[in-house]
């Protein structure tokens, strides 16, 4: 059950991405780094499902059982874009958190958000172009 939840999960957050993201969101600083970091701060007292590009060529899902929390990779040669969302619940109303993407060291991406009425909080970051 826990796994047809992580899919369905996915599946919601990869259609999200696509509707959500027009030409004007995709981002590109110029940074030749391949040094990637994903990270979420807050206040959030949830759990959090994380749907992230890692090195496995593909989104990945990650649960986060407590924040601050971070990833931090080399991207491959395969690796020619960057995305996250990240999914809260059973946080408290009114807790927020940021969900941020470094490439080389600098920021590229943030989003934040603000747990509503039933403590649930979602965050996404565009997609981020590599060069």
């Amino acid at each position: 059950m826990k796994k047809l939840f992580k899919l369905l999960i996915l599946n919601l957050f990869s259609i999200f991405l696509i509707l959500s993201c027009s030409k004007d969101e995709v981002a590109s600083v110029g940074s030749s780094s391949r040094d990637v970091k994903y990270e979420i701060t807050g206040n959030y007292s949830g759990k959090f499902l994380i749907v992230a590009t890692t090195n496995n060529d593909m989104a990945e899902v990650i649960e986060v059982s407590k924040l601050p929390w971070q990833l931090e990779f080399k991207a491959k040669a395969s690796i020619t874009s960057l995305t996250a969302l990240a999914r809260g619940e059973n946080g408290k109303k009114g807790e927020t958190a940021s969900l941020k993407t470094y490439v080389g060291g600098n920021e590229v991406m943030s989003g934040t958000g603000t747990a509503l009425d039933l403590g649930i909080i979602s965050m996404n970051n565009a997609l981020y172009i590599l060069k």
